[in-house]
Protein backbone atom coordinates (compact mmCIF):
# COMPACT_ATOMS: atom_id res chain seq x y z
CA UNK A 1 0.00 0.00 0.00
CA UNK A 2 1.40 3.29 -1.41
CA UNK A 3 -0.56 5.78 0.41
CA UNK A 4 -0.85 5.64 3.93
CA UNK A 5 -3.89 7.04 5.20
CA UNK A 6 -3.94 8.03 9.44
CA UNK A 7 -7.30 6.95 10.96
CA UNK A 8 -6.89 9.74 13.37
CA UNK A 9 -5.28 13.21 13.41
CA UNK A 10 -3.01 14.94 15.92
CA UNK A 11 -5.65 17.45 16.81
CA UNK A 12 -8.00 14.73 17.54
CA UNK A 13 -5.44 13.37 19.70
CA UNK A 14 -4.84 16.71 22.08
CA UNK A 15 -8.51 17.41 21.92
CA UNK A 16 -9.56 13.77 23.36
CA UNK A 17 -6.57 13.12 25.51
CA UNK A 18 -4.50 14.85 28.36
CA UNK A 19 -1.41 15.37 25.75
CA UNK A 20 -0.51 19.24 25.92
CA UNK A 21 -0.99 21.47 23.35
CA UNK A 22 2.87 21.71 22.43
CA UNK A 23 3.63 17.88 21.80
CA UNK A 24 5.09 17.85 18.52
CA UNK A 25 3.01 16.92 15.97
CA UNK A 26 5.77 15.00 13.67
CA UNK A 27 6.39 12.77 17.59
CA UNK A 28 2.58 11.84 17.63
CA UNK A 29 2.01 10.72 13.80
CA UNK A 30 4.81 8.24 14.16
CA UNK A 31 3.05 6.85 17.32
CA UNK A 32 -0.01 6.98 15.37
CA UNK A 33 1.20 5.19 12.49
CA UNK A 34 3.04 2.70 14.70
CA UNK A 35 -0.21 1.86 16.81
CA UNK A 36 -2.63 1.87 13.99
CA UNK A 37 0.24 -0.68 11.83
CA UNK A 38 0.58 -2.62 14.35
CA UNK A 39 -2.75 -3.22 16.94
CA UNK A 40 -5.65 -2.05 14.87
CA UNK A 41 -4.73 -3.87 11.66
CA UNK A 42 -4.22 -6.53 14.09
CA UNK A 43 -7.78 -6.39 15.32
CA UNK A 44 -10.27 -5.79 12.05
CA UNK A 45 -7.22 -7.55 10.12
CA UNK A 46 -5.86 -6.51 6.98
CA UNK A 47 -8.91 -7.01 4.80
CA UNK A 48 -11.02 -4.15 6.73
CA UNK A 49 -7.87 -2.34 7.34
CA UNK A 50 -6.66 -2.20 3.31
CA UNK A 51 -10.33 -1.48 2.70
CA UNK A 52 -10.41 1.30 4.58
CA UNK A 53 -7.59 2.70 3.83
CA UNK A 54 -8.60 2.89 0.23
CA UNK A 55 -11.79 4.03 0.82
CA UNK A 56 -10.23 7.29 3.08
CA UNK A 57 -7.47 7.95 0.49
CA UNK A 58 -10.09 7.66 -2.18
CA UNK A 59 -12.84 10.22 0.36
CA UNK A 60 -14.91 7.71 -0.55
CA UNK A 61 -15.85 5.87 2.79
CA UNK A 62 -19.13 4.11 3.08
CA UNK A 63 -21.54 5.28 6.19
CA UNK A 64 -20.74 2.05 8.01
CA UNK A 65 -16.60 2.83 7.51
CA UNK A 66 -17.53 5.80 9.26
CA UNK A 67 -19.14 4.60 12.02
CA UNK A 68 -16.41 2.16 12.51
CA UNK A 69 -14.11 4.27 12.19
CA UNK A 70 -15.45 7.00 14.65
CA UNK A 71 -16.97 5.34 16.72
CA UNK A 72 -14.60 2.07 17.43
CA UNK A 73 -11.19 2.52 15.76
CA UNK A 74 -10.74 6.01 17.18
CA UNK A 75 -11.18 5.76 20.71
CA UNK A 76 -8.86 2.31 20.61
CA UNK A 77 -6.59 3.71 18.10
CA UNK A 78 -6.01 6.70 20.84
CA UNK A 79 -4.84 4.87 23.60
CA UNK A 80 -2.66 2.85 21.70
CA UNK A 81 -0.79 5.92 19.98
CA UNK A 82 -0.67 7.11 23.69
CA UNK A 83 1.26 3.66 24.60
CA UNK A 84 3.90 3.91 21.67
CA UNK A 85 3.92 7.65 22.56
CA UNK A 86 5.43 7.47 26.15
CA UNK A 87 8.71 6.26 25.43
CA UNK A 88 9.47 8.90 22.53
CA UNK A 89 8.19 11.84 24.70
CA UNK A 90 10.54 10.95 27.82
CA UNK A 91 13.49 10.16 26.13
CA UNK A 92 15.79 11.16 22.78
CA UNK A 93 17.85 9.19 20.63
CA UNK A 94 20.69 11.39 20.30
CA UNK A 95 24.02 11.02 18.26
CA UNK A 96 26.00 9.23 21.38
CA UNK A 97 24.07 8.56 23.85
CA UNK A 98 20.00 8.71 25.18
CA UNK A 99 19.04 11.11 26.63
CA UNK A 100 15.71 12.15 28.81
CA UNK A 101 13.91 14.91 27.83
CA UNK A 102 13.16 17.68 30.58
CA UNK A 103 10.82 20.94 30.72
CA UNK A 104 11.83 24.45 32.22
CA UNK A 105 8.92 23.62 35.03
CA UNK A 106 8.17 20.18 35.27
CA UNK A 107 9.83 17.05 36.87
CA UNK A 108 10.67 14.24 34.46
CA UNK A 109 8.84 11.20 35.27
CA UNK A 110 10.77 7.97 37.29
CA UNK A 111 10.23 4.63 34.26
CA UNK A 112 8.31 3.29 37.35
CA UNK A 113 5.84 6.35 36.93
CA UNK A 114 6.13 6.07 33.13
CA UNK A 115 5.57 2.15 33.04
CA UNK A 116 2.25 2.76 35.53
CA UNK A 117 0.85 5.44 32.85
CA UNK A 118 1.55 3.77 30.25
CA UNK A 119 -0.10 0.05 31.40
CA UNK A 120 -3.27 2.52 32.35
CA UNK A 121 -3.49 3.33 28.80
CA UNK A 122 -2.57 0.19 27.13
CA UNK A 123 -5.38 -1.56 29.76
CA UNK A 124 -8.30 1.19 27.81
CA UNK A 125 -6.75 0.31 24.63
CA UNK A 126 -7.35 -3.56 24.81
CA UNK A 127 -10.97 -2.58 26.48
CA UNK A 128 -11.83 -0.69 23.20
CA UNK A 129 -9.65 -3.24 21.01
CA UNK A 130 -12.37 -5.74 22.04
CA UNK A 131 -15.35 -3.16 22.27
CA UNK A 132 -14.32 -2.95 18.82
CA UNK A 133 -13.82 -6.91 17.90
CA UNK A 134 -16.90 -7.44 19.41
CA UNK A 135 -18.82 -5.13 17.07
CA UNK A 136 -17.10 -6.81 14.06
CA UNK A 137 -18.32 -10.35 15.22
CA UNK A 138 -21.79 -8.76 15.66
CA UNK A 139 -22.42 -6.92 12.30
CA UNK A 140 -20.05 -9.66 10.33
CA UNK A 141 -23.16 -9.33 7.56
CA UNK A 142 -21.71 -5.70 7.17
CA UNK A 143 -18.27 -6.53 7.34
CA UNK A 144 -17.07 -9.60 5.40
CA UNK A 145 -13.87 -8.69 5.09
CA UNK A 146 -13.47 -9.54 9.12
CA UNK A 147 -14.20 -13.46 8.74
CA UNK A 148 -12.49 -13.73 5.14
CA UNK A 149 -9.54 -10.64 4.64
CA UNK A 150 -8.13 -12.58 1.96
CA UNK A 151 -5.28 -15.54 1.59
CA UNK A 152 -2.65 -13.66 0.20
CA UNK A 153 1.28 -14.33 1.69
CA UNK A 154 1.12 -10.70 3.37
CA UNK A 155 -2.73 -11.17 4.97
CA UNK A 156 -3.13 -10.39 8.71
CA UNK A 157 -5.92 -12.30 10.22
CA UNK A 158 -8.00 -10.60 13.14
CA UNK A 159 -6.74 -12.03 16.18
CA UNK A 160 -9.32 -13.11 18.79
CA UNK A 161 -8.71 -10.72 22.02
CA UNK A 162 -6.73 -8.02 22.99
CA UNK A 163 -5.31 -8.98 26.20
CA UNK A 164 -1.48 -11.00 26.82
CA UNK A 165 -1.17 -11.79 30.14
CA UNK A 166 1.27 -14.34 31.76
CA UNK A 167 -0.80 -17.09 32.65
CA UNK A 168 -1.19 -20.75 31.28
CA UNK A 169 -4.44 -22.17 30.77
CA UNK A 170 -3.94 -26.06 29.90
CA UNK A 171 -6.90 -26.99 27.17
CA UNK A 172 -7.43 -29.76 29.23
CA UNK A 173 -7.36 -31.13 32.78
CA UNK A 174 -4.73 -33.30 32.29
CA UNK A 175 -2.53 -31.35 31.34
CA UNK A 176 -2.62 -29.15 34.31
CA UNK A 177 -1.82 -31.79 36.38
CA UNK A 178 0.93 -33.71 34.64
CA UNK A 179 3.93 -35.31 36.63
CA UNK A 180 2.69 -33.77 39.52
CA UNK A 181 3.76 -35.17 43.02
CA UNK A 182 0.69 -34.52 45.03
CA UNK A 183 1.00 -34.71 48.79
CA UNK A 184 -0.16 -37.29 50.80
CA UNK A 185 -3.42 -36.63 52.68
CA UNK A 186 -2.91 -38.68 55.42
CA UNK A 187 0.00 -36.36 56.58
Amino acid sequence: MTNFVYFISTTYLKDNTPLNENVDDKLLKSAIKEAQEIYIRDVIGSGIYNQLQTQAFASTLTNLNVTLLDSYIAPCLKYYTLTEAMLPMTFKLMNKSVASREADNARAVSVEEMTLIEGRYRDKAEYYANRLRDYLRTNTNDYPLFLNPGNTIDTIRPKSTAFSGGIYLPLRYDDCFFNYDFPNEEQ
